[in-house]
């Protein structure tokens, strides 16, 4: 029979991949060097033979891998979460980018090669893999640090200035020149698709998985799920994005739903499998006789990457009023690159402007740093301790003021969401308006010009045609100003600049239809009158827009299972939300809250209690504490280590984890000679001296299910007996028929 060389490949990839990573493990090591050092092994550039045949295929399994890593951080790290820590995030990834693209630029420089050698190579050392450090974090054990948030918003930052840079780089390398309104061009067709993904996944997706999640099964639930992501991961590439982009976004889209955690649960074995072919497929890259070729250029590269990116990120969220301790972690946390190196490396020989040796250097400097970003994550804590005991104290009282100040700016914009709200209100509306206006444009304009002669004509009748469609959303930015009670923007001086600002928007929308001089009269006048005549309507169309769009979010918090969805906005800035449950051999099961004192102790409040499909928000004082129980706790990263063996895991506890197969089911017959004849079964103390309990009888062809105590076993009795199996069998030793009985009955 024949047999597809994929398949013999991936026994080989996940058969070495287990041993190495079972060996890895037992030395204490990250799972995922396992898994690269697995595919250096198998790779067809490591002698005697290549193991594995089908590269094309297993390539295919790989960007799998990274699709279902990328959406289970979605799915884990909603979109509102992350924009908990967006300020930060986004300036420190934009501090190391820009450090990072002018050092390699420099470098490369250095080195003596070309521009465009030097530019590509810049931007390879810019972007840090996401895959690899989410892996290395899961692995290690510290994906709920505070630290490890805020990498999470930088490396979702940093996937979209990728995309950025990607179309900047082909746009330079095409045109022989840099042109800034292509790249602005670009940039705002960006953030215009993915806020229509976002705001339509939110207004569609949701209702659609909960209403699955109730009536569905398990298997139609993810069948559901990994469509949905698929579907969007089509629809990225379709538009020349990022597809680990459109994973994560359908991700944290699926993360507002009530279902999120189950999804979580259910796809968790299929990235597994799909994520460790990935690894290994990173680590088949590895071509010994290139690196040793390039090996100064890629040993001092790499010095140059890693130095830099800590340097820059610890930079870049210092300035953002991070501690000194959290920011020296991220630093260290972002000192790699990873697959996107293999795309830009990709892309300059592609466009025929990179040298041949460009790639080579560029995999061998990412799978270098893939093998120090887990030490470097893991030192990261104590070399912050260590540069923090060293620090002079007047930069340390610096720190610290600058830290209290930043955190005293984040209060006082807080103080002003409401403000805040109403612009991103208006904007989200914009972002509608201008999806059904270049919709309407690049779909329903060439229709309208079939049918009509004259090109103005249809151009006129597609314009009135969106503006039709998006008139609710339109009135909604025209009136973001007229507000309910306290709202900020009420003043004379906001309304007039929040419709100058819409109208500008409109005109600028209106160009895809009309030349540029006719916009601007066209767009007041129709406006005016427009509004005039259907402001009621049109205010009861948005409101209920309004309304189904947010029921997502109101939903998602009401009907969740997991506290933490419905308080992922309480945690301040250095204490931050984390989820413990109960060990049932812990000292605080069974006490009151008030008694375990974990504030008094450890800092800690605990916000809320799950158990079972209950949740117990701000329990109180009196409150108990059952094992199982997820407390969501308030404290700092050393707050929730200092209690976390406590309440988790206690010192000294040795796990048993029960197996059926250590049970079992047995029959004892009852003759004229046996001990037990004519008792109860209370009498017999079954119970008392084997552990077993008697579950039936089975008396002259009748069967007792679940007998009482008080019942006396007769003579040709079967008793149904189930206990330990060691136990049981001693039973039956003892109080069974003898063999000589049983030959003689036989």
């Amino acid at each position: 029979m024949h047999l597809a060389p994929l398949i013999r490949d991936l026994a080989i990839i996940l058969a070495v991949a287990g041993i190495v990573t079972f060996l890895f493990q037992r030395i204490r090591q990250p799972v995922v060097l396992g898994y690269i050092i697995a595919g250096f092994i198998i790779g067809p550039h490591t002698p005697p033979f290549p193991l594995v045949t089908d590269i094309p295929n297993i390539k295919v399994w790989a960007e799998l891998g990274v699709i279902f890593l990328m959406f289970s951080l979605g799915l884990e790290f909603s979109f509102r979460k992350l924009a908990k820590v967006g300020v930060s995030a986004s300036i420190t990834a934009i501090v190391e980018v820009i450090f990072m693209m002018s050092l390699g630029f420099a470098c490369g420089k250095l080195f003596g090669w070309s521009f465009y050698d030097s530019l590509f190579l810049s931007a390879m050392l810019s972007i840090s893999s996401t895959t690899i450090i989410i892996k290395a974090l899961d692995e290690l054990g510290l994906k709920s640090k505070r630290f490890a948030q805020v990498i999470f918003g930088v490396l979702i930052v940093e996937d979209l200035v990728a995309i950025l840079i990607l179309v900047a780089l082909s746009t330079l390398a095409m045109n022989q020149s840099f042109s800034v309104p292509a790249l602005a061009l670009s940039s705002a067709k960006l953030f215009l698709v993915v806020g229509v993904w976002f705001i339509v996944g939110y207004f569609l997706v949701p209702r659609i998985v909960r209403a699955v999640g109730k009536t569905g099964s398990d298997e139609m639930l993810t069948t559901l799920s990994l469509g949905l992501c698929l579907l969007l991961v089509v629809a990225a590439a379709e538009l020349d994005y990022s597809v680990a982009l459109g994973a994560f976004i359908m991700g944290s889209i699926l993360a507002e739903s009530t279902e999120s955690h189950r999804i979580e649960e259910l796809i968790k074995p299929l990235r597994d499998v799909f994520a460790a072919i990935f690894f290994v497929s990173v680590g088949m890259l590895m071509e010994p006789s290139t690196i040793w070729e390039y090996r100064w250029p890629v040993l001092i590269i790499t010095l140059i990457t890693v130095v830099g990116k800590i340097f820059s990120t610890t930079a870049g969220a210092l300035l953002t009023g991070q501690t000194l301790k959290t920011s020296v972690q991220v630093g260290f946390g972002l000192a790699q690159i990873g697959e996107f190196s293999f795309i830009i490396a990709s892309l300059g020989l592609t466009l025929g402007v990179t040298s041949d040796f460009l790639y080579p250097v560029g995999v061998a400097v990412s799978l270098l740093t893939t093998l120090t970003t887990p030490y470097l994550i893991r030192v990261s804590h104590k070399s912050a301790l260590a540069i923090e005991r060293r620090l002079p104290a007047r930069a340390a009282d610096f720190l610290a003021r600058y830290v209290a100040w930043s955190e005293q700016r984040r209060i006082s914009t807080a103080n002003r969401s409401a403000f805040y709200r109403q612009l991103l209100k208006w904007f989200v509306n914009g972002v509608v308006v201008t999806a059904i206006w270049v919709m309407v444009a690049r779909f329903a304009n060439p229709v309208l010009e079939d049918f009509v002669k004259n090109p103005i004509a249809a151009h006129a009748g597609a314009w009135m045609l969106a503006i039709l469609i998006s008139a609710p959303f339109t009135w909604a930015m025209m009136t973001t100003a007229y507000a309910e009670g306290k709202n900020p923007l009420s003043g004379g001086s906001y309304t007039f600049l929040i419709q100058i600002l819409t109208l500008l928007w409109l005109g600028a929308v209106s160009l895809a239809f009309f030349p540029a001089k006719y916009v601007g009269i066209s767009v007041a006048a129709l406006s005016a009158i427009f509004f005039a005549k259907f402001y009621r309507r049109l205010e009861a169309s948005y409101h209920w827009f309004e309304r189904q769009f947010l029921s997502t979010f109101d939903a998602s918090e009401k009907k969740s299972k997991h506290p933490s969805d419905a308080l992922k906005r309480l945690a301040p800035w250095n204490a931050h939300l984390v989820q413990l449950r109960v060990h049932p051999d812990s000292d605080i099961a069974g006490k009151a809250i008030a008694k375990v004192e974990l504030r008094k102790r450890f800092g800690l409040n605990i916000v809320a209690i799950h158990r079972g499909s209950r949740t117990l928000i701000s329990p109180e004082p009196d409150s108990q504490i059952f094992p199982k129980d997820e407390l969501l706790v308030l404290g700092t990263d050393e707050q929730v280590d200092a209690a976390r063996s406590m309440i988790e895991k206690p010192p000294g506890i040795v796990e048993h984890k029960m197996h059926i197969d250590e049970y079992e089911l047995m029959r004892l017959f009852i003759d004229d000679v046996s001990p037990l004849l004519g008792r109860s079964i209370r009498d017999s103390k079954i119970r008392e001296n084997y552990g077993a309990m008697v579950v039936g009888i089975e008396r002259r062809g009748r069967r007792i299910m679940n007998p009482d105590t008080d019942m006396v076993l007769e003579i040709e009795d079967y008793v149904l007996i189930v206990g330990q199996s060691d136990r049981v069998s001693k039973l039956i030793q003892d109080l069974g028929p003898k063999p000589a009985i049983q030959k003689e009955e036989a």
